[in-house]
């Protein structure tokens, strides 16, 4: 919950910054480092194939549709579509990830507890869509 809030905090300062000052605010290394197709600490990740392996699609910030976003690489799925497209988990992260079939927190739920890494279950196999730092249903 504390890195939550954290989160949000530093997301407000960020656009509020950008705003009055007219320039554009960075993140830290980590949220810079999101999206990268290399999963780092802090960070949930999600497979192109189960193992986990192949290319990763790396979140430090939340998702809530992946629609038109691409694997970046390296790795088998490199430049295909994240969107119901990917197989295995890796939550790098210290908080729990949950991940939903349909954008914006719609369809089936499932959550992943910090650690875990596994595959997907026929429910979210190839299924995701959207995915969330705290529980978004």
């Amino acid at each position: 919950m504390q890195r939550t809030a954290l989160r949000r905090v530093a997301t407000t300062a960020i656009a509020l910054a950008a705003l009055g000052l007219g320039t554009l605010a960075t993140a830290g290394p980590a949220s810079a480092a999101e999206k990268n197709g290399y999963l780092e600490s802090g960070e949930f990740g999600l497979f192109f194939n189960t193992g986990p392996a192949g290319a990763v699609w790396d979140l430090y910030y939340q998702d809530v549709d992946f629609w038109g976003e691409k694997f970046p690489g390296p790795g088998n799925g490199t430049d295909d579509f994240v969107n119901d497209n990917t197989a295995g988990y890796n939550n790098r992260d210290s908080v729990r990830w949950w991940v939903y079939t349909d954008a914006n927190a719609g369809g089936y739920e499932g959550s992943l507890p910090a650690g875990y890494i596994g595959n997907a279950t026929a429910t979210f196999k190839n299924k995701i869509s959207s995915a969330y730092f705290y529980e978004a249903s």
